[in-house]
């Protein structure tokens, strides 16, 4: 392999390992097992553990900004039913094309990981506050209750949204069993109901 494919490599079968050991019980010994490599081989390519993290943050934030240009669909949207269905269906399809990333999510923030807070900075700071935008801009036009906070208000859209990815990516849940979109239009429907002004 050429030395960015290893690289890469390195990183893809970290991202299994991790996700289903935690950063803690892994070791770089099993990493370099599956890779069918010797654990020099690893370092040479990352001289800490810490540093292949940091590299399997990146990557995945190289992966979350393809859905930039999902963005620019949104942004402007023909109403606030349109712009928070395609938010919700977002958020389902990130969890339901990356599992591993979710788990990845979990375990740092249990383990009490260093590098926790930079997952969440890089995953979810910059979509909480395009949510909070919106509806901040909604609200100061009237369209939703004057007592609603923006920003707790799309904490509350997400919540519904992860919560439920979440818990069909970890348990396979069979209680609610609607598809994506319908899913996320229920999902709306009971959001808005709480929102809009009366």
């Amino acid at each position: 392999m050429k030395s960015g494919e290893r690289r890469d490599a390195i990183i893809a079968a970290a991202v299994r390992l991790f996700s289903e050991k935690g950063f803690r019980g892994a070791t770089t010994r099993e990493l370099a097992a599956a890779l069918d490599v010797t654990e020099p081989v690893i370092y040479q390519h990352f001289e800490t553990k810490r540093d292949l993290y940091r590299a399997i943050i990146e990557s995945k934030a190289r992966e979350r900004r393809q859905d930039n240009e999902y963005w620019q669909q949104v942004e402007n949207p023909e109403g606030d039913r349109q712009f928070f269905g395609a938010v919700t269906r977002l958020l389902l399809q990130r969890v339901e094309r990356d599992p591993a990333y979710l788990r990845l999510l979990l375990f740092s923030a249990l383990e009490g990981h260093e590098l926790a807070e930079l997952f969440f900075e890089r995953d979810a700071v910059e979509f909480y506050e395009r949510i909070t935008t919106y509806i901040r801009k909604r609200k100061e036009e009237g369209a939703f209750r004057e007592e609603i906070d923006p920003a707790s208000a799309a904490r509350v859209l997400v919540g519904m949204a992860v919560h439920h990815a979440t818990v069909q990516a970890l348990f396979k849940d069979t209680v609610v069993t609607a598809s994506r979109d319908d899913y996320a239009t229920e999902v709306v429907d009971i959001f808005l109901a709480g929102m809009v002004q009366r």
